[in-house]
């Protein structure tokens, strides 16, 4: 019985740090156009899902190229302006806001 209460508190322990390891990972967001970046927010910059984060220049005109997939904080932006990107490519880290506040 006693190994049986051990193994059941260590297997609560492991997924409670499993919980919090996934919980505050950065989420990648990709561009979903290609053409030359013109605009990013700031990263530290906190925004709503749906939020613009990258603009890019295309053949018919500057339009967002990534947008917020979650309400959450700009961890870090991978491109900067002038630079030109493909679809697909990683343009920003996000951290998702905790549920919990």
């Amino acid at each position: 019985m006693k190994r049986f209460l051990w193994a059941v508190c260590l297997a609560g322990l492991f997924f409670a740090v499993l919980s919090v390891f996934f919980a505050h990972q950065d989420l990648e967001v990709k561009s979903s156009l290609k053409g030359e970046v013109t605009w990013t927010v700031e990263a530290g910059t906190e925004v709503s899902e749906g939020a613009e984060l990258v603009r890019v220049a295309t053949l018919t005109g500057e339009i967002a190229a990534a947008r917020a997939p979650v309400d959450g904080t700009v961890a870090g932006l991978l491109v900067k302006p002038g630079e030109q990107i493909a679809a697909g490519t990683v343009v920003a880290k996000m951290m998702k806001n905790d549920q919990e506040r």
